[in-house]
């Protein structure tokens, strides 16, 4: 019971993060406990990513993230918020490339930039609108996880769609709507949260 407890309360503090930040723990969980004590296996889009950086290895990688890291707080940091800059980041460290993200938060902005220089890989920080600075350059991945606003996914994949990159959305079933009905080639959509869709440009 006491596990229990302990588990149950790190969900809303800053534990988990800390023991990655700043104690290098390994960034992985392998379960997580409700706050009803009800414990679910870890279901994170990390073996899809990864999926995505094995396609391109070992190239370096240019990667246009919308989104920066919301909060360190518990499994919402680990579970949804932000957790892929440390995936295309420590990519990056080991292979070369670039890593840039955009936010109109200053203070998400500022979570993304903690995290990299604890972890050690180099973060491009934008702040303002995505669609402002989405094709000042190509990319090899977009990965578009801003508002629920599926007017701003479709912006944003309309101006990206004809580069040879891999676009991954985030909650697709919400912000992805009118980009699914445009139907593009080459689209996975896994199930898992409100949906996350790969769709590969690439030729």
């Amino acid at each position: 019971m006491v596990f229990k407890k302990k588990m149950i309360n790190s969900l809303y503090n800053f534990e988990f993060a800390h023991k990655i930040l700043y104690l290098g723990k390994k960034n992985t969980i392998e379960h997580y406990i409700d706050g009803n004590g009800v414990i679910f296996d870890t279901v994170t889009r990390d073996p899809i990513f990864n999926k995505v950086l094995e396609s391109i290895s070992p190239a370096p990688i240019k990667v246009f993230q919308v989104g920066a890291i919301e909060t360190f707080e518990g499994i919402r940091w680990r579970m949804g918020s932000g957790w892929s800059d440390m995936i295309w980041g420590e990519y990056i460290r080991d292979h070369g490339g670039e890593l840039t993200v955009v936010d109109i938060n200053i203070n998400h902005l500022g979570h993304s930039t903690l995290a990299a220089c604890k972890l050690g890989y180099e973060i491009n920080t934008i702040y303002g609108d995505a669609i402002e600075h989405i094709d000042a350059q190509d990319y090899d991945i977009y990965y578009l996880d801003g508002s629920n606003d599926p007017d701003e996914t479709l912006d944003q994949y309309n101006k990206i769609k004809h580069t040879s990159s891999i676009v991954i959305i985030d909650d697709y079933n919400i912000k992805g709507t009118l980009v699914d009905k445009i139907k593009p080639q080459n689209t996975i959509v896994h199930d898992m949260f409100e949906g996350l869709a790969v769709i590969d440009l690439r030729d």
